[in-house]
């Protein structure tokens, strides 16, 4: 979905994440973003994780040239995105940043990460 000035805003019901430059990057709030509680989750375990993270707009051309990408919500937890409109994402394949997410998300939400029981 984008914003009225093009940015993308997120997925439909779920929040979008890029990896570009070993850079983690989301839209802002002010992107009109829902601002889902999987989001502030990963964006604490990216930090935990030593991950650098930038939160500022993304052009929709900047998902044809993303190293990764990948959506989070409730519904759809973690899931990679490795194509948008019919191109690869990278290498066409879930990238080493989101796997590493994606089983930090699941040890925490199941349970597995004593730090993380708060939530």
């Amino acid at each position: 979905m984008l914003t009225p000035d093009g940015h993308v805003a997120e997925g439909t019901a779920a929040n979008l994440f890029m990896v570009r430059g070993g850079k983690l990057i989301t839209s802002p709030v002010s992107d009109a973003i829902l601002e889902g509680i999987t989001r502030i989750a990963l964006l604490e375990l990216a930090k935990d994780a030593g991950l650098e993270i930038e939160i500022r707009s993304i052009d929709r051309t900047e998902l044809y040239v993303a190293d990764e990408l990948f959506l989070c919500g409730t519904g759809v937890q973690v899931a990679p995105v490795t194509k948008v409109d019919h191109r690869p994402v990278g290498n066409g394949l879930p990238g080493d940043k989101t796997l590493t997410l994606q089983k930090l998300y699941f040890d925490a939400v199941l349970g597995c990460k004593p730090a993380y029981q708060h939530w």
